[in-house]
């Protein structure tokens, strides 16, 4: 499906300058297209060399991009590009598998390039299909661009299409086949529990490509969100899977989920101690020698992670996940019922436990007890956000007031979390200015942990309601 648009047609005025461009370009897969399934992509391009695409976590109806320019020949693909395909790949073989040639015209005004690609598939030197990509370019965010969006809508450029340009051209074969699956009230315990964990499966392995890339800490954040709410989607669907199949799957995800949490938790300590000495103004020396022991821990850890990602070990357990995923293991008496009949009586035990656990905290509750009641809020939103697709508004609803709740209980665990590794630290301090700054960091921290032992009754106070609820 193209888009027929000719740049023409839009009035760019006098100012506008023009660009006309020509080249081909070598895209490398699997035979059975596994990058293109993943939304991710190699490509080689005379004179400049090689460029591979990671595809980030779902931003509307596409996926946020990376991109990764490379040096090498045209011969084969570079070493790096296959380390950082490599959670793609799990050691299947790249082939070329498809060269096009590309037209390309460009209109500019400002800072903005209105792109009208004609893309050909080209089979022994002969085109054999096209396809039309109207695009709109800028190094900054599409924000003041209003009037050229207004004339592409105007000339029928309304919606672009979400099948990718290599899908178009080849075949129904190169279309991506890890991305959200559509639920409805209908849908049974079989598709609600399948989507849910190929959901969480293909953000973890997306991410894990993020992870090697090494210029973004959100890969890590979000590879060790995917990993924790697939074992809670193991935890909170138990009683309609099978016990031991699921109990497996937890444990080996469990030590994943561990050497994602060295690498980011040390991350979001230093996020926050940095904040605070510049919110403080703490001198920066002084706070950098504070913080290098943390520094070398965050490194330490990094090596251990990717280390483990780039194991062949690594590679069979994404295998098995993804494997699990597509084919959970369930009972057969309930894997065709209604997926809401069965699945809310699970996410109601989930907020009984959260409820029970808040009911049970005096007015000066403990640091530990409200980690557990975090964790527990966490659990019941992953459990309320599997019904979303189900059930639309309503457990979306419920799900942005536990999240609140978990941040607001997040933030007081991480001040509780940042207070004892300062307390250490002055103990350890090289010399009184670094011990000086550790203490004033220290009492920021504190008040913050103080702070959250109370802050926490507010979102709660707005989920022990019956109001909001009227959908279980």
């Amino acid at each position: 499906m193209g888009i027929a648009f000719r740049l023409r047609q839009l009035r760019w005025g006098r100012a506008a300058a023009t660009r006309i461009e020509r080249f081909e370009t070598i895209h490398w897969d699997t035979p059975d297209f596994r990058l293109a399934a993943w939304d991710a992509g190699l490509r080689y391009r005379r004179g400049r060399g090689w460029r591979v695409t990671l595809a980030d976590w779902p931003e509307g109806p596409g996926f946020r991009r990376m991109f990764v320019d490379l040096e090498g020949s045209q011969a084969s693909p570079p070493a790096e590009a296959l380390r950082l395909l490599s959670p793609y790949l799990r050691g299947a073989e790249l082939r070329q598998v498809a060269r096009l040639r590309h037209l390309e015209t460009g209109r500019q005004v400002g800072e903005l390039w209105a792109i009208h690609q004609v893309v050909s598939l080209l089979v022994e030197r002969h085109a054999v299909a096209h396809a039309r990509r109207v695009s709109l370019r800028s190094h900054d965010p599409l924000t003041g661009t209003r009037r050229a969006l207004a004339a592409l809508r105007k000339a029928g450029v309304v919606d672009t299409t979400t099948v990718p340009l290599l899908a178009e051209l080849v075949g129904p074969e190169a279309e991506p086949a890890w991305r959200e699956t559509p639920l409805d009230g209908d849908s049974s315990v079989a598709q609600a529990v399948t989507a849910a964990l190929r959901e969480y499966a293909a953000r973890l392995v997306r991410n894990e490509a993020i992870v090697l890339e090494g210029r973004d800490p959100e890969g890590v954040h979000q590879a060790r969100v995917a990993c924790r709410r697939y074992r809670s989607a193991l935890q909170t669907f138990g009683p309609v899977l099978e016990a031991a199949w699921t109990a497996e799957l937890r444990a080996e995800l469990g030590t994943l989920a561990t050497d994602l949490g060295a690498v980011r938790d040390t991350e979001v300590l230093l996020m926050r101690l940095r904040a605070s000495a510049a919110a403080r103004g703490v001198e920066g020396e002084a706070t950098e020698r504070l913080l290098s022991r943390l520094v070398g821990e965050r490194v330490l850890a990094r090596d251990v992670l990717v280390s483990v990602v780039e194991s062949h070990e690594h590679g069979e357990l994404l295998d098995r996940l993804l494997v699990a995923a597509s084919h959970p293991a369930l009972l057969p008496e309930t894997a065709d019922h209604p997926a809401p009949v069965v699945l809310k009586p699970l996410v109601d035990a989930s907020w009984r436990k959260l409820a029970r656990r808040a009911g049970r905290l005096d007015a000066h509750p403990g640091d530990d007890e409200l980690h557990q009641l975090r964790i527990a809020a966490k659990k019941c939103r992953y459990a309320v956000l599997a019904l979303v697709p189900l059930l639309g508004d309503g457990p979306a609803r419920i799900g942005a007031r536990l999240g609140t709740l978990q941040d607001t209980l997040g933030d007081q665990h991480d001040a509780v979390v940042a207070g004892s590794w300062l307390q250490e630290a002055v103990r350890r301090a090289p010399d009184p200015e670094t011990a000086f700054t550790a203490g004033v960091l220290y009492g920021v921290e504190r008040e913050r942990a103080e702070a959250g032992r109370e802050a926490w009754r507010e979102p709660w106070g707005a989920l022990d309601r019956k109001k909001g609820w009227g959908w279980m």
